[in-house]
């Protein structure tokens, strides 16, 4: 159990407290081993008790015990430093990377597939940089020979959620997962039987709430460095994946090389 992991997917059940400490543990995991809950607690402006409650609700039996488990899923960073920008880039994405690795499921992915196999259509959404990612997934799954369609417009896709049915699919890349147009444009595609599936950085929040199949990834905000601005790093690996998985079907594959030769990309 990575207890790092654990505190992402369940940051939005967190009171206000215990999201401090949680943002602190994310932070700064390299300094949790050699720190004892007194120290956490200072450094906080929390308690004992509350982290030691936080601790629990995470799935650790014990401080201890969080700090042993922290230990066991670290993943090396290179030290900030203005002459080695090149290996500080390239810890930040391999934190990223390594993080949401732990987070995929592949039995979840083999349920996707058969998902997007079972529909008719294909409706990719998101808002704001999400909606870079969403309109990228959207041209490879047609490019695979799959009716898919992106939307990032507010407007357009709640029209397009209310004409859905049984046999559309939305697929949604939302990292907070609280977007209103987001929640909306799901909220009405459910209520006409639309199957949903969701990207996104949290467990409990309205967009995985109404979601048929949830995959997780890192949220990079965690990663506490200020320099780098790709929000979506984590949802393109995610991305990349999926569109892989899809190709072991020679369906998709031959179809995706059809596009590229059509576009003069091979």
């Amino acid at each position: 159990m990575n207890p790092l992991v654990a505190i992402q997917k369940n940051y939005l059940t967190f009171s206000k407290r215990e999201r401090i400490i949680a943002d602190y543990i994310l932070q700064n995991s390299p300094k949790i081993n050699n720190m004892k809950i007194t120290e956490l607690a200072h450094e906080t402006s929390t308690s004992c008790a509350t982290i030691t409650r936080f601790v629990k609700k995470i799935g650790c039996a014990g401080y201890s015990d969080m700090k042993v488990n922290i230990g066991r899923h670290l993943i090396k960073n290179v030290s900030k430093n203005d002459d080695n920008i090149l290996n500080e880039v390239f810890s930040f994405y391999q934190t990223v990377i390594k993080n949401t690795q732990q987070m995929i499921d592949m039995n979840m992915i083999k349920q996707f597939v058969n998902l997007l196999k079972e529909q008719k259509h294909i409706i990719v959404i998101g808002s704001s940089s999400s909606g870079v990612s969403a309109s990228t997934f959207g041209l490879r799954l047609m490019r695979m020979g799959l009716d898919a369609q992106s939307f990032i417009d507010p407007n357009w896709m709640k029209m397009r959620a209310s004409i859905s049915n049984s046999d559309d699919l939305f697929l949604a890349i939302s990292n907070s997962g609280t977007t209103d147009c987001i929640v909306d444009t799901l909220t009405t595609a459910k209520e006409n039987k639309a199957k949903i599936v969701s990207i996104t950085s949290y467990m409990d929040n309205p967009v995985a709430q109404v979601s048929d199949l949830v995959f997780h990834v890192y949220n990079p905000r965690f990663a506490n460095n200020e320099k780098f601005i790709n929000s979506q790093f984590s949802n393109m690996y995610l991305v990349d994946i999926l569109t892989s998985c899809l190709q072991e079907d020679s369906h998709f594959k031959n179809a995706m090389r059809t596009t590229r030769i059509a576009v003069n990309d091979i």
